[in-house]
């Protein structure tokens, strides 16, 4: 039990620092909109997956979108992770490179009973990061300039349960906790210096449970096996306080401001945000090998709708002039996600040729997904879609007693992807991101024979 405290208390301790990055790494606009932009439900295994998550069933490797996955845990496990990405924005006249990464999140897994595994993590689950500028003439103040200002972004901690309930079935649990803020600023500046610059301030902070649940179905065909998954996410009002201010101010010349009138104040108001409902379905092909926690190769294909349009609608306020928005709003449609991956150990799934090189031993991987955000901007759907490479490092093992198993795998790889359209004057991104993590196994709770 000391271990699992000492585990357990690493990720409270980390949640401070984890929470600074994790409301500040956004550069998209596409994030003005909802929540910011929804992050993977993954660490780096299976992201590099292309998180076809729902049927990915692992002895090694923690599955946050799978609470059933936890039942097949059979070592302790701890992962850790991030990611570099560099993204060219452009529109129809004018492009610009934005760079974003670093932690991302971890977490840890660990049998209870050979039929029961629990899983405790932390990473992001949206974020916002903006700054956009649009022009407009107002009948008794003239041309004037509105800016767009966001940052931030609400992190999740799941703790989750999973066991077997029949011989080939898997179900579990997970219950997450929803916490962060969200600062969007509206400016509005004048082009005629006699009439002052005009702010809206909104901070949003959020703080509350919410539930989601899994299922798998394993089906052994000889030395081929099958595993049918389903997760659900029921939506949920997430408790939440908001905060608007709009005051007057002046730009100095040095770039510094000065406050003057205040007009409108409401601070810690009472409310929720909503986070829509969600399930997936996939399936997962694999060729098992004997005595050992891994597959030869594997095949994944995932499906996923996110009920979007129960989001809430974006608000800047009630003044004319700040309550426009860049686009006009916003989710029209549910969004839907297809994902397939491919992954295969060389050495495993060619035995005849006898590979015996340390390339022979890597864990290669492949993944495409489509994505149909929900999305509808200018009477034009938001689609967005990434391809990835990557391979597993096993960094060997070693053992201090008989039957005691201590071993790593380094996790690298690349993901190119593209979000949005040039077209009807919106913003075409085209990202670039390294992604790189590490997983440790350790088997736990190994009785001595002898002494």
């Amino acid at each position: 039990m000391n271990k699992i405290n000492r585990v357990l208390a690493l990720i409270l301790l980390c949640s401070g620092a984890y929470t600074t990055y994790a409301q500040s790494g956004g550069v998209s606009p596409y994030s003005f909109y909802g929540h910011g932009l929804a992050q993977p439900n993954a660490f780096a295994f299976h992201q590099l997956l292309g998180g076809t998550q729902a049927a990915a069933q692992s002895n090694l490797y923690v599955n946050p979108a799978q609470p059933a996955s936890y039942a097949h845990i059979r070592y302790t496990t701890l992962d850790l992770g991030g990611t570099y990405q560099g993204i060219h924005q452009e529109t129809q006249s004018a492009g610009l490179w934005n760079t974003t990464g670093g932690f991302r999140n971890m977490g840890v897994a660990f049998p209870l009973k050979k039929w029961m595994g629990f899983s405790a993590g932390i990473m992001p689950y949206s974020l916002a990061g903006y700054d956009m500028l649009t022009n407009g003439t107002d009948v008794d103040f003239g041309d004037y300039t509105r800016q767009y200002k966001g940052k931030g972004g609400y992190n999740k901690a799941h703790f989750g349960i999973g066991l077997t309930a029949l011989k080939y079935l898997s179900l579990g649990f997970n219950a997450n906790y929803i916490f962060g803020s969200l600062d969007q600023n509206t400016n509005l500046i004048f082009l005629n210096n006699q009439y002052n610059s005009v702010r809206l301030s909104e901070r949003t902070l959020a703080s509350d449970w919410m539930w989601d649940a899994g299922a798998q179905l394993r089906i052994p065909t000889g030395s081929i096996q099958t595993v049918i998954g389903l997760t659900m996410r029921d939506g949920a009002s997430i408790q939440s306080s908001f905060s608007d201010v709009s005051y007057t101010y002046i730009q100095n010349g040095s770039g510094s401001e000065t406050p003057l009138d205040t007009g409108m104040a409401a601070l810690n108001q009472p409310g929720y945000i909503y986070v829509p409902s969600q399930m997936s379905v996939g399936v997962e092909i694999s060729k098992p090998v004997k005595d050992l926690p891994i597959s030869a190769w594997t095949v994944g294909f995932q499906y996923q709708v996110t009920d979007q349009m129960e989001l809430l609608p974006f608000s800047t306020g009630t003044l004319p002039w700040l309550s426009s928005e860049p686009w006009t709003p916003t989710y029209a449609e549910s969004g839907q996600r297809y994902s397939m991956s491919a992954s295969m150990i060389p050495s495993l799934a060619l035995p005849g040729r006898r590979l015996k090189s340390y390339g022979a031993e890597v864990a290669y991987r492949a993944s495409f997904q489509f994505e149909n955000t929900g999305l509808v901007l200018n009477s034009t759907p938001i689609r967005a879609w990434q391809c990835g490479l990557g391979v597993g490092l096993p960094l060997g093992g070693r053992a201090i007693m008989p039957g005691d198993v201590k071993f790593a795998t380094l996790h690298i790889g690349a993901q190119v992807g593209n979000y949005g359209t040039k077209q009807n004057n919106l913003i075409n991104e085209f990202y670039t991101q390294a992604v790189v993590g590490v997983t440790l196994n350790d088997q736990w709770f190994v009785k001595f024979k002898y002494r």
